[in-house]
Parts: structure tokens; C-alpha cells; sequence
């Protein structure tokens, strides 16, 4: 046969045409290289043998049998005005302290909200700089029957550096399931949160069990969202069909393994990215071993201003289908604006230092819970 017959017959019978068809058709159909494969990191049908970047999938994570198909469950659409607004509650984690957050809820006019936990530890990884502590804050809305986590991302140059070279210099780790691994920066600082934050949670969700879940965060924020997202819902702390994650210019969090891991998890997980943002980008495919990889849903606003009435684009794959990295083209300033919001100067003090005006109440590598209203963690008084 003639090779452009042959080349004829393979690209007609290229299993991605059976891709919108979905998984359980992909995995019936055959081709001349022999049963097709569905990958769920793309949400495609691929030809038997293929690899990437066409197939992102190893030979281990590809289904060939329709029973291993992911059900369908969406517990959520993607919604604006959420996102919008819980772009604005990941501000608040960025206030210098518990006054100042109160202040900004105001400013924000999301003052139905409360200040429920205020949550933080030191979080530094490599002891070359002084970073500010990690910090989560939990609120709740009784007018919108919703409770909230929050989680500060990076607040310094400095521990932006701390946190580039820790993913450089130290290898990743297994999550709490075991399955995936994750950036050990992540996974340490979301460790040092998590027992305060699981109590806090649980505390919530047992007084308000009709109550929605929203977990967010910007920057580092969205990785620590990321990971306690799936903790929560592994420990059985939170519902699938109450919990919704948005997360802003996150950066990748694990290897492919934890992408799947989560994207069975947790369907209403949204990725949002803003248009020349370089951080979601990041760690590189290509600079470490086991390729870290997002999982779903990015969201791409693609205007520079990125209004929150703006048109956007939902991608179905995993990772990096609404943008291809175009390294001329980054810009870090779209990485701290979102619509229209700088959110990590939005809510904080004007300080000289990288500590912060809490930052002695969190001086070791225990993480406290300091209840707003009461000021007080569970069974302590700050000094």
C-alpha cells in the first residue's frame, strides 16, 4: 500500500475522534494500532502506544476498560460571581492582622461575612530568610449559608524565593491518601495549618450542616487550598456535593497521579488564570522529574484588565489548554491583579519588615487558632 494510503487510513481512524463521545465509547472502539485508551488528565481518547506531550497520561494511568471510567458526578457549574467573590475573601488573609481583615471585609462590602478562625503558624522551608507566617482564616455568611476558607498566598519577595528554591532543592511528597505527591513546600506548610484547620472546619460544619463549602486562595493560597481541599474531603470533614474550590494564579501543586487523585475528589474545582500571569505556569514541565501537573478546571480570562463582567474561556483538560506558555509574553503584575483587585496589598498594613503585626503569635512551628470574637485558641489565651 502507498504510504499516503496508509497515512489516509490512520488519521481517519485516529481514536481522538472519539473523544467528545466521552470515556465509556473511547474505550469500546479500536483503530490499526489496536484499543483506543481514554486519559483523563486531557479528558481525551488516544490511540494505543501514544505518549506525550499528545497523551499525558503514563501507561499506568490510561483507562482501557469502561468499568474504571469516572462517573460524572458535577456537583457544580462554574460561577462569576463566586469567583468574584471569593477572590475578594482571599484578600483578607493578607491583612496584618484581625482588625485590619474586619476593616477590609467593610471596604469589600462583603461585611455579611464574620471572622470565625483566625488560623496561622511559621512556615518558612529553607532557613535562608525570614518569612512572614502562613495563615489561613475561616468566615462564615449566615446570609449565604456559606462557610469559608481562605488561605494567604505569598507575601514577599523573599519567601517567594524561599519557595522557588525549596522546589528546585527538595523532592516532592506523598499526600495523605498516597496517592500523588506533591511540592514539599506545599505539603509542609499546608501540614502546619491543617490540624487547627481541620478542628476549626469540623467545628463549622457541625453547628451549619446545610451551610455550603467555599475553599479558596491566591498564589501559594491556592496551592494550600488545593491540598486541604482534598484532605478535608478524604478525612470526610466536608461533602462533595456542598464544596466548591476556586483558586487564583495558583501554581502547579503535584505530579499527574495527585492531578487525577483530585480531579476524582473534587469536580467543582476551578482554576482561574489571568492573562499573562506566569505563575500557573509554574514549576516548568521540562526543569523536574515527575512532571508536575494542574488539575481541573481552568478558567481564562484573557484581558489584561479583567473586569469581573469579562468574557472567559473554560478548559476541559487539566493543564495548560486555555494558554501555551509564551515566555515574552508573561507579565508578573497580571499575576497580583485580579479583577481589578491587588490582592495582596488590598487588606494588608503598610509594614517595613516581612513580619507581621501577628507574626509573634505564630513564632514556632505549631499552628494556633485565635477565634475572633473570643481571641482565643482552643484552650489558650494570646498574651
Amino acid at each position: 500500500m502507498p504510504l499516503a494510503g496508509l497515512f489516509m487510513i490512520c488519521s481517519s481512524s485516529s481514536c481522538s475522534s472519539h473523544t467528545t463521545k466521552g470515556c465509556e465509547y473511547c474505550v469500546q472502539q479500536k483503530n490499526v494500532f489496536g484499543s483506543c485508551r481514554w486519559c483523563e488528565l486531557d479528558g481525551k481518547c488516544h490511540n494505543r502506544g501514544s505518549v506525550g506531550p499528545a497523551n499525558p497520561c503514563t501507561t499506568h494511568q490510561v483507562i482501557t476498560n469502561d468499568k474504571f471510567c469516572p462517573k460524572r458526578e458535577v456537583s457544580g457549574d462554574y460561577s462569576p460571581s463566586d469567583s468574584y467573590n471569593l477572590l475578594r475573601l482571599s484578600a483578607i488573609p493578607y491583612a496584618g492582622n484581625q482588625n485590619d481583615a474586619v476593616n477590609c471585609l467593610d471596604s469589600l462590602k462583603m461585611n455579611d461575612f464574620e471572622i470565625v478562625d483566625w488560623i496561622g503558624s511559621h512556615c518558612e522551608d529553607l532557613p535562608l530568610f525570614e518569612c512572614k507566617e502562613c495563615l489561613a482564616v475561616v468566615m462564615i455568611s449566615h446570609t449565604r449559608k456559606a462557610i469559608v476558607l481562605a488561605y494567604r498566598g505569598t507575601a514577599s519577595s523573599k519567601q517567594l524565593m524561599d519557595e522557588f528554591l525549596s522546589v528546585i532543592l527538595i523532592p516532592k511528597e506523598s499526600v495523605k491518601n498516597g496517592k500523588g505527591k506533591v511540592r514539599k513546600y506545599f505539603k509542609k506548610a499546608h501540614d502546619k495549618l491543617y490540624h487547627c484547620v481541620k478542628e476549626s472546619m469540623h467545628a463549622q460544619i457541625s453547628n451549619y450542616t446545610d451551610y455550603n463549602i467555599w475553599i479558596t486562595g491566591h498564589s501559594l493560597g491556592g496551592a494550600l487550598a488545593s491540598i486541604s481541599s482534598a484532605s478535608l474531603l478524604y478525612d470526610e470533614i466536608i461533602k462533595k456535593d456542598k464544596t466548591a474550590l476556586y483558586t487564583f494564579g495558583m501554581p502547579r501543586v503535584g505530579d499527574r497521579q495527585y492531578a487525577l487523585e483530585h480531579n476524582k475528589l473534587l469536580n467543582n474545582s476551578w482554576r482561574v488564570t489571568h492573562h499573562a500571569d506566569p505563575i500557573p505556569n509554574l514549576p516548568f514541565h521540562t526543569l523536574l522529574p515527575g512532571r508536575p501537573y494542574h488539575h481541573k478546571t481552568e478558567v481564562y480570562y484573557p484581558s489584561k484588565d479583567m473586569p469581573p463582567t469579562e468574557n472567559y474561556t473554560i478548559c476541559p483538560g487539566s493543564d495548560d489548554k486555555c494558554r501555551e506558555p509564551n515566555f515574552d509574553h508573561f507579565n508578573v503584575d497580571d499575576h497580583k491583579v485580579y479583577f481589578n483587585i491587588h490582592v495582596g496589598n488590598y487588606c494588608k498594613s503598610k509594614q517595613n519588615s516581612t513580619k507581621s503585626a501577628v507574626g509573634h503569635l505564630f513564632s514556632n512551628n505549631t499552628c494556633k487558632n485565635s477565634g475572633h470574637n473570643l481571641n482565643i485558641r482552643y484552650g489558650e489565651k494570646f498574651s
